[in-house]
């Protein structure tokens, strides 16, 4: 049991009597604090020592931060448990050979140890066993450092995060439910419309299992039709060894080297969550030379990145996180007699880009498999991807796709060009027979180029040009149904009526693609402003023109105000059709114009203009309510010359238990009433869970007896009846922060440590226990034979524990309205004795309660 010194009176007591181990001179005896004549046996904290016990630490090796661990201290009464324990707390952390190993201490630093002699946890002190090494306990700021020489200590990626550490969660049921539904009356009649969509799954160990259904139905005066439909259904598990996750069923095929496509089989591909962030995509090796020891220190686009101390000589730093995809590291050398030297490393990078010595793949087998699409012909599959981090900033990547009507091979290479940016070529052959069994050969010829000016402001997001020859056709392309025809499925309005598509849904395999330029541009305009533009260009071997896509927009900021321009447009040669559209929008966050409080209600105006229905205004006003923001609201009124004026209102919840929302509109020809309602349900050995919708990876955290404790960063999350809270969304193979809001908790629950650490795998539920203390708050005055009990006297009321302040006072928590006590002020006989308590009604009232117990 964690030793909690909840009495605030122990921590002065121990101050005084630490200043014992500064100078003898400032010993004074025990009883001058107490005031009677017995004492309670104080030497230890004379010497300045702890009690042992478990504590909440804060581990460090070698002055990197390794987490929060719950760590046993015992009492260093040998040489073996005191060697290299550089504190004056008494204590030796008890540390094994495999959490050392874990660490990432190198095994060769134990001798001749055997592994199996730490199979359970006992004491073992680091510098009885390595040469010159060290722990130091900061009891005050609960901090643990060891010190192992650099020999010993195997190099590792910063906030790495060793596999030991992560968890597959606890065995489990889930289930994430949504359900939305409107009621309409127009001028063509009433209409109905619900959705609903079911994703359910089961977890054991590390496998996990998923399956995604929906149901829907639609009530029209002239139809009716109801439709249940299959999503996915897939098993999966993460193989640590591989750094990869294995997949069976229904999958989506990666899409960095081909098209991304839906198979139904078994995939197995490399899992870059796995890998430390620094080792995750491109960055290039930064070199220099240090005269003294210096300080390295690396800049993006204004913001550090990365800094660390170096040796004098010559240095190179392979572990660093940019943060932006394009955008020179600015690095600085500061000597340490204050000189300063600085050079720009150009950077930009690509998603086929890794890193020196990386290794990616994806190995697909199975049959092509598209849910819910009617014109997509069904064969097997096989598809295989590489890419190879080599040398001097270059990728080569290739793969290949093999079908009974298709077969392809791609071969490509990526450089980092430095100055000149980021970029990579590859060539993709394909042999296709299409619907019409026809059959084509042909080849095609990617181009990808990514560059940022930070000078200017300017970044080159992605800038790309295909070629394909005539016979060129995707895998996709290959496997339609038809030669032409739509892609997707209609849409209906709230009276059933079929709106009209977008251009970009319509395909025809006979007018396949040429030549194709895409661009993604951004421009930074001062601090407050920016200017994107992005637009491609697609022609085809039938020479009817090319079809065009183009977004752009500005956006900046005055004052308070924000506001943004926007234009869109795509032409389409088949349909001989161009979309158009054009929009301003202003928001105005009225708090801080109005009180200067933070930003929680806005008011916001949209003008737009279409090329199919004409223009719209929509004037709205939003914002959130509650202590945790997690009731949100919005009224608006919109006009456009089709529909004439409408206005509309909706509210949602956001709860413990899950989202709800409804809404109203009206306008000219019609009323709707609209709902929404989502949630998620965890089952596991403790019961049933219900909490907000649940992410990929979810935390099951558990306070028993606690009940309507708040969890941080979960808005609305609260502990259910029986102690239970689903945090809905954590991040897989990273150190998670799960805390309870302590402040809001209630006079009568007190929770020992509430924040706690978890590294989850993908897709787990991790079960994180707090220990909750439910009960009355007491301030005891404890006598004995008509006298205080000693100044420093231990006292045990089950799970809660405290010591002993001047005048026998002492503070517990979490107590029942009658019970017992145990104190204890020495080891002699007679030096401990009983006492009970019983509280009446009104008592139990009272925050704190103040009582007079007799011990014997």
């Amino acid at each position: 049991m964690a030793v909690h010194l909840t009495f605030r009176l122990s921590v002065l007591a121990t101050a005084l009597l630490c200043s014992h181990a500064q100078a003898e001179a400032l010993w004074f005896p025990p009883e001058l604090v107490s005031g009677v004549g017995e004492t309670a046996d104080l030497s230890r904290f004379e010497r300045g020592e702890q009690l042992p016990g478990t504590y909440s630490v804060s581990v460090y090796l070698n002055q990197e931060e390794l987490g929060v661990r719950d760590m046993p201290f015992v009492v260093a009464d040998t040489p073996e448990k005191r060697a290299g324990v550089t504190d004056g707390t008494g204590l030796m952390a008890v540390l094994t050979r495999q959490e050392l190993i874990a660490a990432g201490v190198r095994p060769e630093a134990f001798g001749e140890q055997r592994a199996d002699e730490d199979a359970t946890p006992q004491p073992l002190s680091p510098g009885s066993i390595i040469p010159q090494a060290t722990t130091h306990f900061d009891f005050q700021q609960m901090r643990l450092d060891i010190s192992i020489p650099h020999k010993w200590v195997q190099k590792r990626p910063r906030n790495w995060l060793p596999p030991e550490q992560w968890d597959d969660g606890i065995a489990a049921g889930l289930l994430n439910w949504s359900l939305s539904g409107t009621h309409a009356k127009g001028r063509y009649g009433d209409s109905d419309s619900y959705f609903m969509r079911l994703n359910s799954g089961v977890n054991v160990g590390p496998w996990r299992l998923r399956d995604e259904r929906m149901l829907s139905e639609n009530r029209y005066v002239s139809s009716h039709n109801r439709e249940w439909r299959h999503g996915r259904t897939w098993l999966e598990r993460g193989i640590t060894t591989l750094r990869s996750t294995l997949m069976m069923g229904d999958m989506t095929t990666d899409g960095n080297i081909f098209d991304s496509t839906g198979m139904r089989g078994v995939a197995l591909k490399t899992e870059d969550a796995m890998y430390p962030d620094i080792e995750r995509g491109y960055a290039p090796v930064i070199r220099g030379t240090a005269l003294t020891n210096a300080r390295v220190s690396i800049r993006q686009n204004g913001y550090s990145v990365y800094e660390t101390n170096v040796a004098p000589g010559d240095f190179a730093i392979d572990d660093i996180n940019p943060v932006y995809s394009s955008g020179d590291l600015e690095v600085t050398v500061t000597e340490a007699d204050g000189s300063i030297h600085i050079f720009t490393v150009p950077y930009a990078t690509l998603p086929v880009l890794l890193r020196e010595g990386r290794v990616s793949y994806t190995l697909n087998a199975g049959r092509l498999h598209e849910s819910g699409r009617r014109d997509a012909r069904e064969s097997g599959l096989m598809q295989g991807t590489l890419a190879w981090g080599l040398p001097g900033g270059i990728t080569a990547y290739g793969g290949t796709q093999l079908t009974q009507k298709y077969q392809s091979a791609a071969l490509g290479v990526g450089i980092n060009m430095g100055t000149w940016g980021a970029a990579s070529a590859d060539i993709t052959h394909a042999d296709s027979t299409l619907a019409d069994d026809s059959r084509h050969r042909g080849q095609s010829i990617r181009f990808l180029y990514s560059r940022g000016f930070e000078s200017t402001g300017t970044t080159f997001q992605l800038a790309g040009y295909r070629y394909s020859t005539r016979g060129f056709y995707t895998l996709e392309e290959s496997h339609r149904s038809f030669m032409r025809g739509w892609r997707g499925e209609e849409h209906r309005d709230s009276s059933g009526r079929l709106l009209p598509r977008p251009v970009t849904d319509w395909y025809d395999l006979k007018d396949n693609r040429r030549e194709r330029m895409e661009a993604n541009v951004s421009q930074r305009l001062g601090d407050r402003s920016s200017l994107y533009l992005s637009g491609s260009r697609q022609t085809y071997w039938n020479g009817k023109g090319a079809s065009t896509s183009l977004q752009s927009g500005f956006s900046s900021q005055l004052g308070q105000v924000s506001y943004s321009l926007s234009y869109s447009e795509n032409y389409s040669p088949s349909l001989r059709k161009t979309d158009r559209g054009v929009s301003l929008s202003l928001s105005v966050p009225l708090d801080t114009l109005f009180s200067g409080a933070g930003k929680s209600t806005y008011a916001s105006w949209v003008m737009g203009h279409n090329s199919n229905g004409g223009m719209t205004q929509q004037a709205v006003l939003n914002g959130t309510a509650l202590a945790r923001d997690n009731l949100n609201w919005s009224l608006s009124q919109s006009y456009s010359r089709q529909s004439g004026n409408s206005d509309s209102l909706r509210v949602g919840y956001r709860g413990t238990y899950g989202d709800i929302s409804a809404g109203y509109s009206q306008g000219r020809d019609y009323r709707q009433v609209s709902y929404d309602a989502a949630g998620g349900i965890i089952v596991h050995r403790g019961g049933v869970t219900a909490g907000q919708p649940l992410g990929n990876t979810t935390a099951l955290v558990s306070v028993p007896g606690g009940a309507g404790v708040p969890v941080e960063s979960g808005s609305g999350v609260r502990t259910d009846w029986r102690g239970y809270a689903i945090q809905p969304w954590v991040s897989e193979y990273r150190e998670n922060r799960i805390a309870l809001d302590v402040a809001h908790l209630d006079a009568r629950t007190e929770v020992e440590k509430p924040v706690a650490q978890v590294i989850p795998t993908k897709g787990a539920v991790v079960k994180v226990e707090f220990a909750a203390k439910t009960g009355l708050r007491a301030l005891m005055t404890l006598t004995k034979d008509g006298k205080p009990l000693p100044f420093g006297t231990t006292v045990s009321a089950g799970e809660s524990t405290g010591i002993v302040g001047d005048g026998g006072q002492v503070f517990l928590s979490g107590l029942a309205s009658k019970g017992s006590l145990t104190a204890q002020w020495g080891r002699d006989a007679g030096q401990s004795c009983r006492a009970t308590w019983t509280l009446g009604a009104a008592e139990t009232q009272s925050p704190l309660t103040r009582l007079l117990a007799i011990c014997r």
